[in-house]
């Protein structure tokens, strides 16, 4: 059963307001390869937020989205995905509702204050990863479409 993220607004709000954190289910390809389908996300409210932090936000259109922020501006933050270039510039600060503090995949756990992913954040930082894996995705698929074309032809 899949729940809008709308219909759970209240529940966090009111974990958030007890002090707690929410967890939810990712959705999308955005932030691939940290995160997929079968991650879970844990979210603080916590407003102290820094650059390459992954924040949990709400477009004015009032989607939800889960995005890094790559730019600290005076009253907005400038955010992208992992797996994106276009960057979604003077998000307001108030459209941020918590940020992530762990990840859990595969039934394990992560902190994102762990060694291993200030490692993957200093990368990221560089779009080594989205140039690697938006070139292996094109390949991919020019791959898939060269075969296609030569199966048609033959049959």
């Amino acid at each position: 059963m899949k729940i809008d993220l709308k219909d759970l607004r209240p529940l966090m709000d009111e974990a958030f307001k007890n002090g707690n954190t929410f967890s939810i289910y990712v959705h999308g390809t955005s932030m691939r390869p940290l995160f997929n389908d079968e991650t879970i996300v844990e979210l603080k409210q916590d407003f102290n937020i820094s650059k390459g932090d992954i924040v949990f936000y709400q477009r004015d259109n009032g989607q939800y989205v889960l995005h890094r922020i790559k730019k600290i501006n005076k009253d907005s933050y400038n955010i992208v995905g992992d797996h994106q270039y276009k960057i979604e510039k003077n998000v307001n600060k108030n459209n941020i509702i918590a940020k992530v503090v762990s990840y859990t995949k595969k039934e394990k756990k992560y902190y994102l204050n762990n060694f291993k992913y200030k490692i993957y954040k200093f990368i990221i930082k560089f779009g080594i990863i989205r140039y690697l894996f938006s070139h292996l995705t094109w390949k991919r698929k020019q791959l898939y479409y060269q075969y296609y074309l030569y199966f048609q032809v033959l049959y």
